[in-house]
């Protein structure tokens, strides 16, 4: 608390779309709260969803009006010298925004600083999960325990209907891969001193290792980070041992059950249909070269053959994300507070959705790339009955959209909302999936900016513009002129994910929305398939709004290593400190929020005549844009499709 300037304000005006309502602001240690004065439901708004706060120029009201406000009763008039309101606009991590009014600029400035000393975290154990305390107690304690390595691989068959897989825990220690998990299946026939060797020829240690074994043919799905050959084209003996051993687990497996080997080929993984699945482009590939890394060269890699996704970098869909956020806010409701305009009051209107903005982000278009890559995936496990190799660079983000796509695809376990956080456990967090890097959830200095049209305080307060021209352009260019200069931002200063430094406990050039993104595919193909999930869109939307309000531990660390160990001598872990977010997403409380009523489990009966056996084969190119999470202004641009 002793970050705050201030800890509550009076006189406060919140505007969230053209609803305005007065009231008081209280400012805690990990919220703000607006308590309106009509003792309507309270706005909590955890600081780890602020995105951008931006200090804009001050309003003067020649008139007034009652605000656009479901209450409608609230006056806007000022108690400042001046007459003038002082706003600050958030943005939150959710993509909608809310404006603060303040009667004074000192008011104004010692929130903006208050909000910033206490939204950007320089140490990773301050965060509001480390605080918080279901209230009432958790339905679901043992959440943390959702996934049982063992349990799931026995679940899809290792060691019952194949014999082609073991258990490893050679990284028991986390020292053969520190971002690995400590357990993980490999094949039988490989050794752990093969292992040992062949994890110097992976990038981060990050072998081939078993994701998923598929229920009907034994196809399996692994995956691993990018081999190292470097400039050299260094090659690993024990490395192409153990990719043989997984593209030939369908022949170990028939051996060990007795069948005769000479029926092997004729039903199961013919050789010329196993995968490597390599995420990236190809020249992207092959630039790494240079740095070490590289891709398989298939000389030394027989059965099997190599494509290439073409899936872009976690820079690239940042990129994607900030364009995104660029348009939403150019098209936001102006933060007017519900004031009247005068005939010289130079102010933003408001802009229509720019569509043609939306569709140069690109963003549907790496949705369709990443369902393309599943699709693939989930044709070759299923319908060739083969496996699959994936991996990007260091195998912890496009790997894991592509794998947890595909066996949502595979498996009808996974779309169940217990198998959905179980598939989450297993692919994203326990395979290191970088959650506090790509989320940077410690907040960066930079997003807290001063907006273009922002007058020193005493000039605002002297009145020096007493008719309400506030830096109106002196050049013709009329409304869409002076709407340019009141939102003056630069790029870099808007953008939810940008580039740069930052003062909290994480680097801004390693944010991206890797995780929305996979998200955002699985609402596509929950669209596609209405009646396949037994959750529904306001499970996925809710998850995304928990993957930033950072109330649970689950995607706080970087590793399942940084999750288990503790964080210094003698103390506790994250997961010994903090709470599941599966305690609130499966809580019975919720159940019936999350649950899908269209839901028929009976069309994923393998046995029932006329169905697909409970794969979906997804249209890649079938993708829209998701109001849930960008709001219902995004279905403009659907109409346009």
């Amino acid at each position: 608390m002793d970050k705050l300037r201030v800890s509550k304000v009076e006189d406060v005006f919140l505007q969230r779309g053209a609803d305005v309502q007065k009231g008081s602001l209280h400012l805690t240690q990990h919220h703000l709260i607006f308590r309106p004065s009509d003792a309507s439901e309270e706005h909590w708004i955890p600081y780890a969803l602020l995105s951008l706060v931006t200090r804009q120029a001050s309003l003067l009201p020649l008139a007034q009006r009652r605000p656009h406000s479901p209450q409608g009763s609230a006056s806007l008039s000022s108690s400042s010298r001046s007459g003038r309101i002082y706003p600050l606009q958030l943005r939150f991590r959710t993509f909608d925004a809310a404006s603060l009014g303040f009667d004074s600029e000192a008011k104004a400035t010692d929130v903006f600083e208050s909000l910033k000393a206490v939204a950007v975290i320089p140490k990773p154990e301050e965060v509001y999960a480390f605080y918080y305390t279901p209230q009432p107690p958790s339905e679901y304690p043992d959440a943390w325990s959702i996934y049982d390595f063992k349990a799931e691989f026995t679940r899809q068959g290792v060691g019952s209907r194949s014999k082609a897989w073991r258990f490893s825990d050679i990284n028991a220690k986390y020292e053969l891969s520190p971002t690995y998990p400590a357990l993980f299946a490999v094949p039988a026939r490989i050794s752990d001193a093969t292992l040992q060797y062949a994890a110097k020829y992976r990038s981060k240690g990050r072998i081939p290792a078993l994701t998923y074994l598929h229920w009907a043919n034994r196809g399996s799905i692994t995956r691993c980070a990018q081999p190292l050959p470097g400039l050299k084209q260094a090659r690993s003996v024990q490395d192409e041992k153990v990719v043989e051993a997984i593209f030939s687990s369908h022949s170990f497996a028939d051996t060990q059950t007795g069948s005769p080997s000479g029926s092997i080929g004729a039903v199961y993984g013919a050789t010329t249909t196993n995968l490597i699945v390599d995420a990236r482009p190809t020249t992207n590939a092959v630039a790494t070269y240079a740095r070490g890394g590289g891709t398989e060269n298939m000389d030394h890699y027989k059965g099997c053959r190599k494509a290439y996704m073409g899936i872009e970098n976690i820079h690239v869909m940042r990129d994607s994300i900030n364009r995104i956020v660029d348009a939403l806010r150019a098209a936001d409701e102006p933060t007017t507070f519900g004031l009247d305009v005068g005939p010289r009051r130079i102010a933003p209107a408001k802009q229509p959705l720019d569509i043609a903005a939306l569709k140069r982000s690109n963003w549907l278009r790496h949705l369709a790339t990443l369902l393309e890559g599943a699709a693939l995936i989930t044709r070759n496990v299923h319908i060739a009955s083969s496996h699959a190799m994936l991996h990007c660079s260091d195998g912890w983000d496009r790997t894991s959209q592509l794998a947890a796509l595909a066996e949502v695809c595979l498996d009808p376990y996974y779309r169940t909302m217990k198998g959905f956080a179980v598939l989450v456990e297993k692919d994203w967090l326990s395979f290191g999936h970088r959650f506090a890097d790509r989320c940077g959830h410690g907040g960066f200095v930079k997003h807290f900016v001063t907006a273009a049209g922002h007058a020193d305080s005493s000039e605002e307060e002297d009145g020096d513009d007493p008719e309400g021209v506030i830096n109106a352009p002196q050049a013709v260019g009329g409304a869409s002129a002076a709407a340019n200069a009141f939102w003056g931002f630069t790029k870099q200063l808007t953008s939810n994910f940008g580039g740069g430094g930052g003062e909290g406990h994480g680097n801004i050039k390693e944010t991206s929305p890797v995780f929305t993104q996979y998200l955002d595919c699985v609402w596509q193909i929950r669209r596609q398939f209405p009646n396949r999930f037994e959750f529904n869109d306001e499970w996925l939307s809710a998850l995304h709004r928990e993957l930033y309000e950072c109330r649970f531990g689950t995607f706080l660390a970087n590793c399942e290593r940084e999750r288990k160990l503790p964080t210094e001598v003698g103390g506790k872990s994250v997961m010994g400190r903090t709470h599941s977010v599966w305690e609130y997403m499966l809580s019975e409380t919720n159940r019936t929020r999350f649950l899908n009523t269209q839901y028929d489990p009976s069309l994923d009966d393998p046995k029932r005549a006329d169905t697909d056996m409970g794969v979906l084969l997804i249209k890649s190119n079938d993708v829209r844009w998701w109001s849930g999470v960008f709001g219902e202004r995004i279905e403009e641009a659907n109409a346009a499709l």
